[in-house]
């Protein structure tokens, strides 16, 4: 398997395909692994990164090296050194913030941002809107894991997941929780103001702090983490899966292949240039 060896650690990470690049980047916990069905189907007309992030999958990294700022700048050094700027950066839950962060750090390397099923757990629009809202009371970590993959999946697409996140251990889930809290504080804001590229989210869930995840219902529902995103880029794209857990890619995952060429297609027809810059 091919590998970056980066300052801490080797990332490794799956490269498959040729013709314009997407990268594919795992959300917290997780593996490149979640993007099996897209790397099949998308590096067929399209060349396809999906990295292990630092401290995940086979990738080494001390877990203090675990934060949003040196997840982008990783994925930043993957795309230099494997020559695919500019490229279309699709991150799930967690990852939605760092492929954000990633091309607003380098404009150049990102063509488009695709946000799969992200959010905002602080401050904002997107938030509570009481700020004194208590939190949920704290649950065990297999019901966090299980409220997260939400009701829809199937048994066996339940139990991979469910071995991938619990194997990652307590330390890390609890620097990830730390690094998104801190990111969206000091970085949401800036940062989707800031991105010179389009942006799609495609949304399937909601939850914020005081609000435990639920499934949305209905393909022209909003939430407030859209709305945040709709009040800072009004250019915004979205598409909304209802009746669907959050990881989307495996669930529908044909729908959610079909929106990310869908979206790339209509960029590179719209800035033909960015392809030869």
């Amino acid at each position: 398997m091919p590998q970056l060896d980066l300052d801490g650690g080797a990332l490794h990470y799956t490269l498959a395909g040729s013709g314009p690049a997407i990268v594919l980047v795992h959300g917290g916990l997780c593996s490149r692994h979640d993007w099996r069905g897209q790397i099949d189907d998308l590096s067929r007309d399209h060349t396809v990164l999906a990295p292990d992030l630092r401290g995940h999958g086979r990738s080494g990294g001390a877990v203090a090296d675990c934060t949003i700022e040196r997840f982008a700048a990783d994925l930043n050094a993957l795309v230099d050194a494997l020559g695919l700027a500019p490229a279309l950066l699709v991150g799930h839950s967690m990852a939605s913030r760092v492929v954000a962060q990633a091309a607003w750090q380098r404009p150049g390397n990102a063509r488009g941002v695709v946000l799969l099923d992200g959010s905002r757990g602080h401050g904002g629009l997107s938030a509570s809107p009481d700020p004194a809202a208590p939190s949920p009371p704290p649950a065990s970590l297999d019901q966090v894991l299980s409220e997260t993959i939400g009701p829809y999946a199937d048994a066996a697409t339940r139990d991979r997941i469910m071995a991938t996140m619990s194997a990652s251990g307590p330390e890390l889930a609890a620097a990830l929780v730390d690094t998104m809290r801190d990111w969206d504080r000091a970085r949401a804001d800036t940062v989707f103001d800031g991105l010179p590229v389009p942006l799609l989210a495609i949304q399937s869930t909601y939850h914020d702090r005081a609000t435990p995840r639920r499934s949305l219902t209905r393909e022209n529902e909003t939430t407030p983490y859209l709305d945040f995103l709709r009040s800072v880029r009004p250019d915004l794209a979205t598409a909304v899966l209802p009746a669907t857990g959050h990881f989307s890619m495996i669930e529908r995952r044909d729908r959610v292949t079909a929106l990310i060429r869908e979206f790339d297609k209509t960029i590179r027809e719209n800035e033909p240039w960015r392809e030869s810059a």
